[in-house]
């Protein structure tokens, strides 16, 4: 069998006196694309920088691909999309590609920036300044970065705020060819419709925990959102 692409195991995660995740334990093998539903603030978030090695478990191990998240191996493997855009404003769209291409050691540079600036669509803006782009364009260049070296493992944090419906759909199709291309892929998003047109499996953080894991195929958004978040007017609160 192989090797896990990700194992929790009994994960917890105290900030003082608050509670972000209390013995969370979670499998993901290589290829598996996973959506994780939750409320805001039942912990989505920090347990995606505890994947990442940004933030360390309070108690409770991590392995990625049989191994510390934070060891050098893993560095290549892995790429997030988050809140935080690790972009540098004051370089244009190709010198910020052209950094991380050199840091990741990416052959072929100039061919991969070319590729992955295609496919956000931004080709036509690689020589302006960052500082000049919307949000939905920094979103997307943010999308490029990640997908620059072919991480093995993509973590993905609402990567869909602030784009417009356009680019939503052709993040979708992004991640529709990177599920193809057998990335693993963890997504934490509100939009119960595209989990269930992209992964295979979900899993509900709730209350710190995970409450529940299951098949896709298994159910729909509407009785996912009616089990669990019905208290909710609209999906887009989850």
């Amino acid at each position: 069998m192989s090797v896990p692409a990700l194992q929790i195991d009994k994960v917890s995660k105290d900030f003082g006196r608050i509670i972000a995740l209390r013995n969370v334990d979670l499998i993901v093998q290589p290829k598996e694309f996973v959506s994780i539903l939750g409320r805001n603030g039942a912990g989505k978030t920090t347990l995606l920088n505890i994947i990442s090695g940004v933030a360390k478990p309070s108690s409770g191990s991590v392995q990625l691909f049989g191994t510390d998240p934070t060891a050098t191996v893993n560095k290549a493997k892995l790429a997030v999309i988050s809140h935080e855009m690790f972009l540098y404003s004051n370089l244009t769209a190709i010198e910020n590609l052209e950094y991380y291409a050199r840091m990741y050691a990416v052959s072929d540079l100039d061919q991969r920036i070319e590729d992955v600036l295609n496919d956000v669509e931004l080709r036509h803006r690689r020589f302006d300044l960052v500082a000049t782009f919307s949000r939905g364009m920094t979103q997307r260049l943010t999308i490029a970065r990640a997908l620059l070296h072919k991480p093995s493992l993509l973590l993905l944090d609402e990567p869909f705020t602030g784009l417009d419906q356009h680019a939503i759909g052709m993040l979708i199709g992004l991640l529709q060819e990177q599920k193809n291309l057998g990335r693993t892929i963890l997504l934490t998003t509100h939009d119960l419709h595209t989990a269930k047109a992209l992964s295979e499996r979900y899993v509900v953080l709730e209350k710190h925990r995970i409450i529940e894991d299951g098949l896709m195929a298994d159910t729909s958004p509407d009785e996912i959102r009616t089990k669990f978040f019905s208290g909710l007017t609209t999906e887009k609160e989850l």
